[in-house]
């Protein structure tokens, strides 16, 4: 069953809304290198709602998207209007249930817009297992506004944005992909993959792996807990990854004044790197291979150290370190 949207709205003065019904076609996606994730599909049985909504500024143009959505998916995608397009599909087991879901949109006149998700609830209604019930949304956001975005097991992917993101969810996946500006997220149990960043990046996870591919910033940290980091095409001048229980790959370029600390606990640590000057590489780790390009000097502690390239102030300085692992450094001709 399709139904029309139901919508909780405050909406400032001044800003024009309009409404779509639920057999308008769905926000095409921007054509750019990144994939725009598609909506979710309908469920197949139980009571649905597909429903499009757009608002537009009169005023004060739209700079600061905030989502908060418990109920499911979040994806996010710029383009090159000024209005906000919302697409929502909402699942419940009935009709009953369907009627008791809510999105809330508040545009403010400082150019924020505020989106949330909630389930009605109450002693007179039947209670409804959190499983049963879904909403997931589509949105497009003007390109250089900045997003928020939370979920609880929901996935949250954003694309093709200039002004960064923040991203936080507990189960749920992350995707990031052709973002400028600062991009910080933060998942339990969900694998963050983040790609074509051309901004700084912090990035961590509890219990889940990292990957990260063509990230172009000044600093780029990414920590995990139990979980492994891969690192492609990296060109942040101050990189900082951390695991404690996870192996740590990373393939990077590295230039002068520039600085990588890599380190796990019980996981191996493998780096290679494509370099523009010298290089000062110091390891340590179960069992330490940095190549055969000088003899390492043997420092206190179990460190070794190799430097490469003349003697130069501004030496990159590479840090590798695992202590129940094994550490390897390449240099990348």
């Amino acid at each position: 069953m399709t139904r029309t949207w139901k919508l909780g709205l405050a909406v400032a003065c001044g800003l024009r809304l309009v409404a779509g019904t639920a057999n308008a076609e769905p926000a095409k996606p921007v054509a750019t290198g990144c994939k725009a994730a598609e909506a979710v599909a309908t469920h197949e049985t139980g009571s649905n709602e597909r429903s499009r909504l757009e608002i537009a500024p009169s005023g004060h143009p739209f700079t600061h998207l905030v989502v908060d959505n418990p109920l499911g998916n979040v994806t996010v995608e710029g383009y090159d209007g000024t209005a906000v397009q919302i697409e929502s599909r909402k699942h419940a087991p009935d009709d009953d249930a369907l009627d008791r879901l809510r999105v809330s949109l508040v545009p403010n006149p400082d150019g924020t817009v505020r989106i949330t998700t909630t389930a009605d609830g109450g002693r007179e209604v039947k209670p409804v297992a959190r499983g049963a019930v879904r909403i997931d949304l589509f949105i497009r956001a003007p390109r250089d506004a900045h997003v928020e975005a939370a979920s609880s097991s929901g996935k949250l992917d954003i694309a093709n944005l200039d002004a960064g993101g923040d991203l936080d969810t507990a189960s749920g996946a992350i995707s990031v992909c052709n973002v400028s500006g600062e991009v910080w997220t933060h998942s339990v149990t969900g694998v963050t993959k983040l790609a074509q960043v051309f901004g700084s990046v912090d990035a961590q996870s509890v219990s889940a792996d990292v990957d990260l591919d063509s990230i172009n910033g000044e600093r780029l940290v990414a920590t995990v807990d139990r979980g492994s980091i891969a690192g492609r095409r990296v060109r942040s001048r101050d990189i900082q990854l951390t695991t404690t229980d996870g192996k740590i790959q990373l393939e990077a370029e590295v230039a002068l004044h520039g600085k990588i600390s890599v380190a796990s606990l019980g996981g191996d640590v493998d780096v290679r790197l494509r370099r523009h000057g010298a290089i000062v590489v110091r390891a340590r780790g179960t069992k330490v291979d940095l190549g055969s390009f000088a003899q390492p000097h043997m420092l206190a502690d179990g460190w070794r150290q190799i430097a490469l390239g003349d003697t130069d102030p501004a030496a990159a300085m590479i840090e590798l370190r695992s202590q129940h692992g094994n550490v390897q450094f390449v240099i990348v001709e």
